[in-house]
């Protein structure tokens, strides 16, 4: 993980042996790169920049290794071939700088930072990148990767932490020590030095409008101040989080408030304090700003809020609430990964040679807040706003506008700096470049030797614990008389509270469930019948560490198939309203109390803004995560094809919720009153539903759920609304049962021609490719030897040809037991997506390949490794004792046994090299196989006129 100012290899490992081999290859890797290496020349080349020929990797799966003909000849003497850039880390930047928030924040923190070394982007400015020489790059990391300049964490038992330090000491006390490569890694406080804000303007590309004209995206503006030029005192630093908090923790907070209810913007970015560098910054602004005259207001807006807290102040209310939530997240410490939390948290002192306790240790700072409140209240934190906000200049406001002609800018750019650079280029220096290139492509096809191979530590299956990681579950049926479930899970929680309850919400009907984003947000976000939003979202800070509502969909397991993994015919699943808080033992009253509110008496009538807001938020904020995270909405789409299940997911998460949020905006609008009278009904019925399709499931340990007992009779049996009038009818047995959304959905589903190729549109640099299939037939038996098939293909041949070869950032294969569809997809891809899918066409041919050879060398090492990586991502890292008591709920929802999880398992531990045949077979002649993707209109121009026919759908214009 790189910082701008450090990079961290963090490694974790539930497997003794694994953690300690790991260890080993982690020193090995930082203290004894190949990169650095005469040997390791190619490196760079793959995993940074180099220069390729245009249109080389046409035919992905030629067998050209030799590299004496094809693409990087020539068609005539003296005339040379057109280069262009590739490289994984160029094509990671390339999609970072695609993203406006992200350019955001690195344009920001350059301008903020124009003395220290945050001037510059530590991932790499796409257009730099291609300067870095391989001089440069080995000068600085002999400079400044040197143990000196190393902090070294361990957490585990005693004989782990012993094993790692011994390890440790053997990569690095050989290396001695150099003052100099501290010295020069010093960073420098930047000074406030602007006699006036600083003021620019940026465009940031954006897909033209369907007639050619401008586009209608909006403004983005952010102001960032630049808050400290010495250390914080700790009292200091843990006042700027509760500050955080108070200003933008919650959808009640004031600057959040007025920002979002003023109608300037979309949705809030920024993001607030960030406090994990030498300085703290603190950001604001909003996306989607529709006018660029609204620009100058907003900022306007944002300094009046400011000036008009640092003169009014917040109330104890705000105050209380905002403490307790941070207290809370303290005392509560960290997940499953704890040890790495505290290594992470640690850093952002000791890296600057300070001490690593004062980013842990919160106790005196607490007190020392606390009396401070006491003493001044309210003057702590105005105090604090005028100080580091309102006086202060060295301050950055960024407005990015939209550019429907950035992109094509972009791309014109590059081939141009790729054109020039070759220009320069003597006829030694180019035919050097050609070799190079020829080299490259020759390693890339090699397998490393079998000494390579051996040298590396590695585990055995007997190493692999024989037996899955189950979690505590207690079922009690008709809790106290109640008619309701009673599930606790008894694990250690430092005597925290976990409590969930849940609802069956399928009785709403299928063209009602677009409320849904609309109901939750009111749950999380109103005010009650006697209580404003802005009090009852304190009095929840106040007493728990937090309060959430969630729509869980849960496949579940037809009757009889209890301990079988087969394909689910996909029309059997769960649909539930969550209501989810915690809190310490003694508040748990005050939890269930919160609960029933939540439930029951949420005011709809008078939050028309909180609606708005938050759809607006959701609209946006999809978008973006279209045009950023594209992977996660291909293999989503995909899957939807499939499965009337899948296709339910991604109506309410996918690219399909973009439509239906943006015509509830417009229904919610034109009509409230009959839209507050809709929602008015739906939680009518959800309440008013039998009780045998609700649960209360608390985690907590013992003397947890002793005390917790109590006061969960009074909720079930007294808080809750009692059965009126006729009895409703049972919930149904939806393993026995059909969901009542199927069968609308399967009509939704159809008439939009499910199984179809199709073209996300966005403005973009590179891609997400994705290309899948069913490989399994409902009812089809499937076997854990699958997943580790799955797992070998985004290891190996993903890995190998589509990131290294070709450059993609990340390449993945995804197979579910439960529908029987196989993705393969592609992250941050800077080929033309033809080039990609042609790629994929090899995926099955290459696991065939290797079951005459490379699985079965070496004592089927091969499959032994990717049985390991198999059985790593189903353990997981630890879990926190919420995610623990989670986990079991979810299991025990889907009708998942211990028995069916062993088996899986051990299906995974006896993967043969005939189940790779099988797979690799069933991949090659996968069923209705169908295309999404994500990327620029151009690219989509290219494609069509390629010949690939495409259902176009223009994200950004939605």
């Amino acid at each position: 993980r790189t910082y701008p100012d450090r990079t961290v290899s963090p490694v974790a490992s539930r497997n003794r042996a694994d953690f300690r081999n790991l260890m080993d290859v982690y020193l090995d890797a930082v203290f004894h790169p190949r990169a650095v290496e005469d040997e390791g020349w190619w490196v760079l080349r793959q995993e940074g920049w180099r220069y390729d020929v245009a249109d080389s990797d046409d035919d992905p799966n030629n067998n050209d290794d030799d590299g004496n003909e094809g693409e990087w000849t020539a068609t005539s003497p003296g005339e040379r071939v057109p280069f262009v850039y590739k490289g994984v880390v160029y094509s990671e930047m390339k999609g970072a700088y695609s993203d406006p928030e992200d350019y955001m924040d690195r344009v920001t923190q350059s301008l903020l930072f124009p003395d220290n070394a945050y001037f510059y982007d530590s991932g790499g400015d796409p257009a730099v990148i291609p300067t870095l020489t391989r001089e440069e790059f080995v000068a600085f990391y002999k400079k400044y990767y040197h143990p000196t300049n190393a902090r070294l964490f361990v957490a585990g038992d005693e004989s782990d932490v012993y094993h790692a330090l011994s390890a440790a000491d053997h990569y690095m006390t050989p290396m001695g020590y150099n003052p100099e490569s501290r010295k020069d890694s010093v960073i420098s406080y930047q000074q406030r030095k602007f006699s006036k804000p600083l003021s620019q303007r940026k465009p940031f590309a954006v897909a033209p409008s369907d007639d050619g004209n401008e586009s209608s995206e909006g403004f983005m503006l952010c102001i960032t101040w630049l808050l400290n030029t010495q250390p914080l005192s700790p009292m200091m630093e843990l006042a700027w989080v509760v500050l955080d908090e108070l200003l933008l923790g919650k959808s009640t907070s004031p600057l959040d408030k007025i920002l979002r209810d003023s109608g300037l913007g979309e949705e809030l970015i920024g993001g607030g304090l960030d406090n994990e560098l030498l300085q703290s910054t603190f950001a604001v602004g909003m996306r989607g700003v529709k006018n660029r005259e609204d620009i100058g207001t907003l900022e306007e807006l944002i300094l009046n809020t400011l000036h008009d807290l640092d003169s009014n102040g917040f109330t104890e209310d705000d105050i209380a609430s905002s403490l307790n939530t941070i207290e809370f997240s303290l005392r509560e410490g960290g997940g499953g990964l704890r040890g790495m939390e505290v290594f992470l948290g640690a850093l952002t002192k000791w890296n600057y040679d300070l001490s690593p306790k004062d980013a842990l240790v919160y106790e005196d700072a607490l007190k020392e807040l606390k009396d401070e409140i006491e003493r001044t209240g309210s003057n702590t934190f105005q105090q604090m706003i005028r100080d580091f906000l309102l006086t202060n200049n060295h301050r950055v406001i960024l407005e990015l506008y939209p550019s429907t002609t950035l992109e094509a800018e972009k791309l014109q750019d590059e081939k141009i700096q790729a054109k020039r650079a070759q220009s320069k280029m003597n006829d030694k220096e180019y035919e050097n470049v050609i070799e190079e290139g020829k080299t490259l492509k020759k390693l890339q096809a090699e397998e490393e030797s079998s000494e390579v191979i051996a040298s590396n530590p590695r585990l055995s299956i007997s190493d692999i614990d024989k037996s899955p990681i189950e979690y505590p579950i207690e079922v009690e049926e008709d809790a106290f008389g109640s008619g309701i479930r009673l599930i606790t899970h008894e694990v250690a929680s430092s005597g925290i509270a976990y409590v969930n309850f849940g609802m069956d919400v399928s009785m709403i009907p299928y063209e009602d469930i677009e409320l849904f984003p609309a109901l939750i947000s009111l749950m999380n976000e109103a005010g009650t019948s006697d209580m404003s939003d802005s009090e009852f979202r304190n009095y929840i800070g106040k007493v728990s560490g937090g309060v959430d509502a969630s729509l869980q969909i849960i496949s579940v397991k037809p009757t009889g198939w209890d301990d079988e993994s087969k394909v689910l015919p996909g029309v059997n699943m769960l649909t539930m309203l969550f209501v989810g808080g915690k809190c310490t033992s003694d508040k748990i009253s005050d939890l269930f109390d919160i609960f029933q509110k939540v439930l029951e008496d949420i005011d709809f009538e008078n939050s028309h803004d909180i609606v708005r807001n938050a759809l607006k938020s959701k609209l946006s904020s999809t978008k973006s995560s279209i045009a950023s995270r594209g992977h996660s909405f291909v293999n989503t789409r995909i899957r939807g094809r499939y499965s009337v299940r899948n296709y339910v997911d991604e109506k309410l998460y996918g690219v399909t919720r973009l439509p239906d949020l943006s015509a509830l905006l417009d229904s919610f609008e034109s009509d409230w009153s009959g839209f507050v009278h809709r929602l008015t009904n739906m939680r009518k019925a959800i309440l008013n539903a039998n009780r045998d399709g609700m649960l209360l499931d608390i985690t907590g340990d013992g003397v947890v759920l002793d005390g917790a007992m109590e006061s969960a009779k009074v909720f079930l049996m007294d808080r809750l609304p009692l059965d009126v009038g006729k009895k409703p009818p049972p919930t149904p047995d939806f393993r026995s049962v059909p969901h009542p959304w199927i069968d609308a959905a399967r009509k939704d589903m159809n008439a939009k021609d499910a199984v179809q190729d199709e073209g996300i549109v966005v403005s973009t640099q590179v891609a997400y490719v994705g290309q899948g299939g069913r490989i399994y037939d409902v009812g089809e038996k499937v076997s854990g030897s699958t997943s580790v098939v799955s797992h070998y293909l985004t290891t190996g041949y993903m890995w190998d040809t589509v990131r290294a070869k070709m450059g993609a950032y990340g390449a993945y294969s995804s197979f579910s037991s439960s529908d029987g569809v196989v993705t393969l997809y592609t992250y941050r891809d800077p080929n033309s997506p033809d080039d990609t899918l042609k790629a994929f066409d090899g995926a099955a041919d290459d696991i065939l390949t290797a079951t005459s050879s490379a699985l079965i060398q070496d004592n089927n090492a091969a499959i032994t490794t990717a049985v390991i990586g198999t059985i790593g991502s189903l353990d997981g890292s630890a879990k926190s004792a919420e995610s623990a008591g989670w986990t079991a709920l979810i299991r025990w929802l889907r009708g998942e046994s211990a028995k069916s999880r062993q088996r899986w398992r051990d299906e995974v531990l006896n993967t043969k090299v005939d189940d790779f045949t099988d797979f690799a077979n069933r991949l090659k002649s996968w069923r209705k196989s169908s295309i999404a993707i994500v990327a620029s209109q151009s690219a989509f121009d290219d494609l069509s006129s390629k010949g690939m026919k495409l259902s176009l759908v223009k994200a950004q214009r939605i």
